[in-house]
C-alpha cells in the first residue's frame, strides 16, 4: 500500500527534530457552493535544516511518538533524509482534493 503524501508549509519548529506543518485545502460548501479554506496542522519528523515558512512534502508512516506520524521527505522540492540517496524518480504528491459536483445535463445531445 502506498503512503499518503501531502504538501504544506512549516509553521513552527517544536523541538530539535519536530516541525509543525500546516496543510491547507480549499473546498466548496455542499449547499451554498462558497469556497471554504480549511487547514490542518501535522507534527512531522525531519532530519536536517529547515526554516519556518518553507514549503515541504510530508509522508505518513509508523508512529514516531504520541502525536508524530509524518516525516518530511522534501524541502523546497529537494528530497531529504536517508531515502534521498535512493530516490531517483520524482515523488508523486497527493494534494488535498475538493469534492466536485457533477454537471447537470439538460437531456440534449
Amino acid at each position: 500500500m502506498t503512503r499518503k503524501k501531502l504538501k504544506g508549509t512549516i509553521k513552527k519548529l517544536s523541538s530539535a527534530k519536530t516541525a509543525a506543518v500546516e496543510v491547507a485545502r480549499v473546498y466548496h460548501h455542499p449547499l451554498y457552493r462558497k469556497r471554504i479554506r480549511a487547514s490542518k496542522t501535522y507534527l512531522a519528523h525531519f532530519e536536517g535544516e529547515v526554516e519556518v515558512g518553507q514549503p515541504v512534502v510530508i509522508e505518513e508512516g509508523r508512529p514516531i511518538s504520541k502525536r508524530k506520524r509524518w516525516r518530511v521527505v522534501e524541502v523546497g522540492g529537494r528530497p531529504v533524509g536517508p531515502q534521498a540517496r535512493n530516490m531517483k524518480e520524482k515523488v508523486k504528491v497527493e494534494e488535498p482534493r475538493a469534492k466536485r459536483r457533477k454537471a447537470k445535463r439538460n437531456g440534449k445531445k
